[in-house]
């Protein structure tokens, strides 16, 4: 499976928002690995390294973030972050203008198929999830388990976008 990921912090003037708002995108290549995505339901974070879980099992591995994401996650977004599931495939082409949406984002290497998503010309589905800080990411009684999130999609999703797709 080919799956895409980025992380980035949307500032909260780009959304109207009095918090900026860390984002973990999860897309794959093809619309058959799309049922492979798993239903992230937290974050443990360690250092500039997350690990996503679906309830109490390890998903995906770790994955690298910014000094800036596990701050806005602890000071401004209540130890929460925004997961985004592309329920299309990753674009392999992006117009420039669409590229030119993640400008003032802030972010590593963001690739250009995110100017899609903020556009919402990639379906998506959105969840906010518990982000705990701890010094292992295998010591399971650190980790902030939300026992009552969906683990399957369309259930899982807070926010649909486009609205009504």
């Amino acid at each position: 499976m080919a799956l895409h990921y980025t992380t980035f912090v949307m500032p909260a003037a780009a959304m109207g928002l009095p918090h900026d708002t860390p984002f973990l995108v999860l897309g794959a290549e093809s619309a058959e690995e799309f049922t492979s995505i798993p239903a992230v339901t937290s974050l443990h974070r360690v250092g500039n390294m997350v690990t996503p879980f679906c309830h109490a099992s390890m998903v995906l591995g770790e994955l690298p973030v910014s000094d800036v994401w596990g701050t806005v996650v602890q000071e401004q977004y209540d130890e929460r972050a925004k997961i985004v599931i592309l329920r299309d495939p990753v674009p392999a082409k992006v117009d420039l203008p669409y590229a030119e949406l993640t400008k003032g984002l802030l972010g590593e290497d963001l690739p250009p198929w995110l100017g899609l998503m903020l556009a919402m010309e990639v379906r998506s589905y959105a969840r906010d999830v518990p982000v705990t800080v701890g010094q292992s990411s295998q010591d399971i009684l650190s980790i902030g388990i939300d026992p009552a999130a969906p683990t399957t999609f369309p259930d899982w999703a807070q926010q649909v976008m486009p609205p009504g797709s």
